[in-house]
C-alpha cells in the first residue's frame, strides 16, 4: 500500500511539474502577442480624412474587425464587426471611451487584456488606414 501511495504521489508531482510548465509557456506567448498588437502605431483622429475605414488585428487567441467612421477629425463611430474572443467580450467596453476620447489610446480592460489589445490595434489600423489616403 505505502508503493502506491508514493507512487501516486510522484505521478502527482510529476502533473504538477507538467502543467506548471504548459502554463509558463502560454504566458510567455500571450505576452508576446500583446507586445506585438500594442506595436501597431497609433493615429490620431486629426490625422485623418473624413470618412468610413476598416481595421483588423489577429492573434491565434483572438480575432477583431472594426469599421471606424471619421468625421471633421473626430472618432464619429466605432463599429464591432468580428471580435472571437474566449473571454474577452467585456473589452468590448472600451469603445464607448474611445468615442468620448476621440482616441484609441484608452486603458485595457482589466482581465481580457488580449482582446482590449486587439480592439485598441484593430482601431489603429483602420485610422492609419484614413491617414494614409
Amino acid at each position: 500500500m505505502k508503493r502506491v501511495g508514493k507512487a501516486l504521489l510522484v505521478i502527482a508531482c510529476i502533473i504538477g511539474i507538467a502543467v506548471g510548465g504548459v502554463r509558463l509557456v502560454m504566458d510567455k506567448q500571450v505576452r508576446k502577442m500583446a507586445t506585438q498588437l500594442d506595436a501597431v502605431a497609433a493615429v490620431a483622429p486629426e490625422q485623418v480624412a473624413d470618412g468610413t475605414y476598416e481595421g483588423a488585428a489577429e492573434t491565434p487567441l483572438v480575432k477583431v474587425t472594426v469599421e471606424v467612421t471619421v468625421q471633421a477629425h473626430k472618432l464619429k463611430d466605432i463599429q464591432l464587426l468580428r471580435h472571437e474572443n474566449g473571454q474577452g467580450a467585456p473589452a468590448e467596453a472600451m469603445i464607448p471611451d474611445m468615442l468620448s476620447r476621440n482616441t484609441s489610446e484608452v486603458d485595457t480592460v482589466s482581465g481580457a487584456t488580449l482582446s482590449s489589445k486587439a480592439i485598441r490595434a484593430a482601431v489603429r489600423d483602420a485610422l492609419a488606414e484614413g491617414a494614409a489616403n
